[in-house]
């Protein structure tokens, strides 16, 4: 069964980014597959869009932290897809300070240590403490039938399953995502 790395399409002109994040949250404790609590249980958290940030809103706002779009959620929890956690937020834009909601934080719960390394094409670091991918094979009786969900070897990376492909392929309900088959996904 093919898989599919799901990320924004940062190509768009106008394409939306956060620009930081609040003291409380660590960006990176938020990729690592953990059972997260609410950053901030009071309120709304109220995240800054980049200056460069234009009008263009898509599904996905990747970056510092993973934001789903409320139409994807619901797209998600359709299909059954129950290992996200959501929390939602209100992008505040700096130059007029107005907000807009309409996102909340994904956290994908759990790693899965699934990538085939000796089918999968790797480029090792000259240092030997990493690698980036050239292709990647999922070996898919690792995956647990997981629907979606991030690779332990790199948990930047969000998978997808082809059922949920097919989904998207079939509504044509993604806005501003890519969609790149394992195999034919490059680190450069």
């Amino acid at each position: 069964m093919p898989f599919y790395i799901m990320k924004q399409d940062t190509m768009i002109e106008g394409v939306a980014a956060v620009d930081s994040v609040p003291d409380n949250i660590d960006s990176f404790e938020w990729v690592q597959g953990k059972n997260m609590p609410a950053p901030n249980e009071d309120e709304t958290l109220i995240l800054d869009l980049a200056l460069e940030s234009g009008d263009f809103r898509g599904d996905i706002i990747d970056g510092l932290i993973t934001l789903y779009h409320n139409e994807l959620k619901k797209s998600l929890e359709k299909l059954g897809v129950d290992n996200i956690k959501y929390f939602p937020v209100r992008l505040r834009d700096q130059s007029t300070g107005e907000t807009e909601g309409g996102y909340s934080i994904a956290n994908i719960i759990g790693l899965i240590d699934c990538v085939d390394l000796e089918k999968s094409k790797l480029n090792y670091w000259p240092s030997g403490r990493g690698f980036d991918f050239e292709s990647m094979v999922i070996d898919e009786s690792k995956t647990n039938g997981a629907k979606i969900f991030r690779l332990e070897s790199d948990p930047s990376k969000v998978i997808i399953n082809e059922e949920l492909k097919q989904y998207f392929d079939k509504t044509d309900s993604l806005v501003g995502v890519e969609l790149i088959q394992t195999e034919d996904y490059s680190d450069w």
